[in-house]
């Protein structure tokens, strides 16, 4: 009696995850990048990926993590840093273009070779399906902080809480995603 209550519980839990964000694949990205240059699964193909979402004009959240993670970054390995990719993805594509990306992340001394502040049509379809704006409050300044950590297949590996973001968690997880085969 109490084997199959859990089941039925587990079975209802199991289906009530499906109302939260899903991993939305890196195979469906056509972005533009700070530099105008395409961002899709081409550029990705074979990359472990750090994802995460922006907005230029956040003054709060939005430099702090771009700033952890510019730490996260540079503590990687040479080898790891040259094979993974950072992708910052704005929740305001109608405002954010890609020159007031590149000047976002030259602000915050996030413009490095592998890194990518994006923008484009595409960027609020994956917003969406990742469930980064509150349905109640769909405003850019309200968005989610979650860093999202894809390996060289797209496969979603780890989801983390993006404040604060744990630098020394994310330097492990990725060298282990990126030099796993």
């Amino acid at each position: 009696m109490f084997r199959t209550l859990r089941l039925a519980m587990l079975a209802g839990a199991c289906a009530a995850g499906s109302a939260f964000a899903q991993p939305a694949p890196l195979k469906d990205l056509s972005l533009v990048d700070h530099r105008a240059q395409p961002l899709g699964a081409a550029q990705l193909a074979g990359h472990p990926t750090l994802l995460h979402f922006v907005f230029t004009t956040c003054s709060t959240s939005c430099p702090l993590q771009v700033a952890e993670l510019a730490q996260v970054r540079q503590a990687l390995p040479a080898d790891v840093r040259a094979k993974v990719r950072f992708v910052s993805v704005t929740v305001d594509p109608l405002q954010d273009t890609p020159a007031s990306l590149a000047a976002f992340a030259k602000k915050l001394d996030a413009d490095r070779p592998g890194w990518h502040f994006v923008t484009g049509p595409g960027a609020h379809p994956l917003a969406e399906r990742m469930q980064v704006l509150d349905a109640k409050r769909p405003q850019p300044a309200d968005h989610r902080t979650s860093l999202y950590l894809y390996d060289a297949q797209g496969a979603l590996k780890q989801r983390y809480a993006g404040q604060p973001v744990d630098r020394a968690r994310l330097v492990a997880e990725i060298t282990h995603v990126t030099r796993t085969r």
